[in-house]
């Protein structure tokens, strides 16, 4: 626990700023307790998660981000053998009122907040209540339950404006609307609501067609530098008695096509390529056929997980094993193309990758790390872990088998 109790620290004091909504300051009580919901800037939440994937490569923990729409960040830190974990709520826009008819964001809740409160701060007592009322009324949630009582309770002692309603909400485990109006009134008073409009972009219809995978995870992709392991620890998940039943090598998806294999005969001698070189150069063919390959194989997968030792924007990167690889200019193809499906990204110091393969720059492996992690954590929608794997293989393997085996629990 030591470890998340440094992430709590760090995140308290951070160069970012959220509103908590609701619950007492964070703390060692919110480890394995449920998510903790914040409102913050896009900027923020930005900041936050590229500083945590940092943590994670100093070996504090493991961090994992999840974005179905462009709202909400699910964010969670993991100590480093998965059995402990800090689950965040990140919200950019906060739809919970009025039924979701209006909009709260950060930038209507500044000029409330407290400049000496840390990175953390709180509404005043009054409105966190009525908002707290709000979402109720928004995610119809059960209010027998002991901790939404337990929430009741103690808004109704702490909040003397909407205490009546309150304990009558906690008493009838319903919210009442006269409760929802009063609520509704106080906020708008205080704060220049927005009204939350549908999007209906066509970008966004596109890539909830095609590019998020289907609820049951049939695939998840394990990625990393030459060295981080990947190979191994999805070796060893495969032995375990977990869902998974295969490791995949990613480069299938297209080198097991039969145009591809012409062009290696008849056009690679051409350009006096090796093999890698000649598949970076052709690098966005080689991606959409990836894309193809991997739909093709996810309807013969039919039972288990099958874990892919590529993830599909490896085949846009090019000279990884250079000082300064980069992503490939045809990079926008990832946003029109692919399927996005689950990915551990695995890390560790460069000493440890040097020890176990000696293929990479120190520029190299930095690199790649950063570009991978922001790529994979800043895209919406996406599904990624990033994993710290410098620790010895049976250890890993286990901590990594409890994270997913957490997130599956979720999702499917």
């Amino acid at each position: 626990m030591s470890q998340l109790l440094t992430c709590i620290d760090r995140l308290k004091k951070g160069a970012w700023t959220f509103v908590q909504l609701r619950g007492k300051s964070l703390g060692p009580v919110d480890i394995n307790r449920g998510d903790v919901d914040l409102l913050g800037s896009p900027e923020s939440i930005d900041r936050l998660v590229k500083e945590a994937l940092c943590w994670s490569k100093e070996g504090l923990c493991h961090v994992h981000v999840r974005r179905r729409k462009g709202r909400k960040t699910e964010f969670s830190l993991f100590s480093r053998d998965g059995s402990e974990r800090l689950l965040f709520d990140l919200w950019s826009r906060l739809p919970q009122i009025d039924q979701g008819k209006c909009s709260l964001t950060f930038d209507q809740c500044l000029p409330l907040l407290s400049q000496d409160d840390g990175a953390l701060k709180r509404l005043p007592q009054s409105l966190e209540a009525a908002l707290y009322l709000q979402h109720l009324v928004a995610k119809k949630k059960d209010l027998s339950q002991p901790r939404y009582q337990k929430f009741l309770q103690d808004f109704e002692e702490r909040c003397s404006e909407l205490a009546d309603h309150f304990k009558e909400t906690r008493l009838n485990e319903k919210v009442s609307k006269d409760a929802a109006v009063a609520s509704s009134a106080m906020l708008h008073e205080a704060m220049d609501l927005n009204s939350t409009a549908a999007s209906t972009r066509l970008a966004q219809r596109w890539q909830e067609a095609l590019l998020i995978p289907p609820r049951r995870t049939k695939a998840i992709s394990i990625m990393g530098c030459d060295g981080a392991g990947k190979t191994s620890l999805g070796n060893a998940l495969v032995e375990a008695e977990k869902p998974f039943v295969r490791l995949f090598t990613g480069k299938h998806f297209y080198r097991k096509s039969f145009l591809y294999k012409l062009a290696v005969i008849f056009i690679r001698p051409l350009t006096f390529q090796s093999r890698e070189n000649f598949d970076e150069l052709i690098a966005p063919l080689v991606y959409l056929r990836a894309c193809l390959g991997l739909r093709i194989k996810l309807l013969r997968w039919k039972s288990g997980i099958t874990l892919v030792d590529r993830n599909l924007i490896d085949f846009l990167y090019l000279g990884r094993k250079q000082d300064q690889p980069r992503f490939s200019r045809f990079f926008f193809l990832r946003q029109i193309f692919g399927l996005r499906l689950p990915a551990v990204h695995c890390v560790a110091n460069f000493d440890v990758i040097q020890s176990r393969k000696d293929e990479m720059t120190s520029e190299g492996h930095a690199a790649y790390d950063r570009d991978m992690g922001r790529a994979l954590s800043n895209r919406c929608p996406t599904d990624y872990l990033c994993f710290n794997n410098s620790g010895e293989l049976a250890e890993s393997a286990e901590a990594l088998g409890r994270i997913v085996m957490a997130l599956l629990d979720e999702t499917d």
